[in-house]
């Protein structure tokens, strides 16, 4: 499943743009929510976050990890 994301501009009508989104085939459910800038700045905050992350996980060297372990195992397929 994918999910599109529209922005709307200031003033547009949503209410008429949602209903014709529901009308297009193939889609399954709409949803709408309003964003402010503070709610933008959280997403950017996330989007860092979630980066500094990976960054992390990817420096792990893999070699002193004991696979063995059944406790690693067992997180390792999480």
């Amino acid at each position: 499943m994918k999910q599109v994301v529209v922005t709307l501009e200031q003033g547009a009508d949503a209410s008429l743009i949602t209903r014709i989104l529901e009308n297009i085939k193939g889609v399954v459910r709409t949803s709408m929510r309003d964003y402010s800038e503070d709610h933008v700045q959280e997403d950017s905050e996330t989007t860092e976050w979630i980066k500094k992350m990976k960054n992390l996980s990817n420096s792990v060297n893999p070699s002193v990890i004991d696979m063995e372990d059944e406790r690693t195992k067992y997180l390792m397929s999480k």
